[in-house]
């Protein structure tokens, strides 16, 4: 029977290595065979747990983080209050900038206000009137009806209410906007000509 790990790279064997070691608690003959003949297995192994350990602590870390962001913190509390054995500290700031943007802008994404209700309508205004005439001309190119002319309806109303909102669909506003205004694009044609 051929050894099919042999053909593996280093990372490719990491990676099937973890999972074997996860999922059955030990490996193979053929796994410690290619190692071996590839690697020091002592330092293979090291090396493979070492990448499990900064997996997890990259995920506390992160979540500290979130829930930190999610609390309100300041930047400057979170990075004083956040440590760890097995990132250097250049690495460890590096990942609390990145995490900390990542949660931050997620959050104010997300935040429903009146600013984005207000200008959430005043885009259901806009993209309405626009998607009309948007779908106007495809069915006046196509000379024919279909509701995959409300794809891309959908998508210029989504951009004029984003474009407008300066919030992604995530936001449970921008969502429900332009799923009215998509309804209102599609019937209005209909009630008012």
């Amino acid at each position: 029977m051929k050894n099919f790990y042999r053909n593996y790279n280093e990372e490719d064997l990491i990676v099937a290595y973890l999972s074997m070691v996860e999922h059955t608690g030990k490996i193979n003959d053929e796994m410690r065979e290619a190692i071996s003949q590839k690697f020091d297995y002592n330092e293979f192994v090291k090396k493979a747990n070492f990448r499990t350990a900064l997996i997890k602590e990259k995920g506390r870390i992160s979540f500290e983080v979130h829930n930190r962001v999610r609390k309100g913190d300041d930047f400057n509390v979170i990075e004083s209050n956040i440590s760890s054995d097995i990132l250097t500290k250049k690495e460890l700031e590096y990942f609390i900038i990145e995490k900390y943007y990542q949660f931050s802008s997620y959050k104010e994404n997300n935040a429903i206000d009146k600013r984005t209700i207000y200008r959430s309508l005043l885009g259901i205004l806009i993209s309405t009137v626009i998607g009309i005439l948007v779908l106007r001309d495809f069915v006046l190119i196509t000379n024919e009806g279909s509701f995959l002319l409300l794809i891309p309806l959908y998508v210029v109303n989504y951009l004029v209410i984003k474009a407008i909102t300066g919030k992604t669909r995530d936001n449970l506003i921008v969502f429900l906007a332009v799923f009215i205004s998509v309804i209102l694009s599609t019937v209005l044609p209909f009630i008012l000509f």
